[in-house]
Parts: C-alpha cells; sequence; structure tokens
C-alpha cells in the first residue's frame, strides 16, 4: 500500500487509490467489498520496512522499490 500511495501521490491521484485497491476489483467479479479499513498516513521521514518477513509458511522478501516511501499503515 505504501508503493500505491506513492505512485498515486506522483500522479496527482490519490483520490483514486481507494477504488484502484478496494472497489474496482469486487465490483468487476461481483463480490461484497472489504468491509474493513486501513488508514495511511505520510510521513516527513522515509518509513523503514524489514527486508525480510517470517511468516508460518517460511521467509517473505518484502519487495523493496529503490526509493524512499514516506507512506505507511497507521498502526
Amino acid at each position: 500500500m505504501s508503493c500505491l500511495a506513492h505512485v498515486f501521490e506522483q500522479e496527482n491521484a490519490l483520490d483514486k487509490l481507494e477504488a484502484f485497491a478496494s472497489l474496482n476489483g469486487p465490483a468487476w467479479y461481483g463480490l461484497p467489498v472489504n468491509e474493513e479499513r486501513i488508514t495511511l498516513v505520510k510521513h516527513d521521514n522515509p518509513v523503514s520496512f524489514p527486508s525480510k518477513v517470517e511468516t508460518g509458511a517460511g521467509v517473505v522478501t518484502v519487495f523493496d522499490p529503490m526509493f524512499p516511501l514516506h507512506w505507511d499503515v497507521e498502526r
């Protein structure tokens, strides 16, 4: 979501992010929209993410976009 927020902000299209990420897919496939919500927050300094995350299925490598991200999901 941080990468998407970055790209949509760069394109002056943050107002279209929710539809792209949450609404268009379910509408296309005739599925209900997920009722859970997240909040994205923009920080002054870049957000740091781990390079790997341990899961029950094993280690997952976190995508590195090769540029600083300032957006994060509010926790």
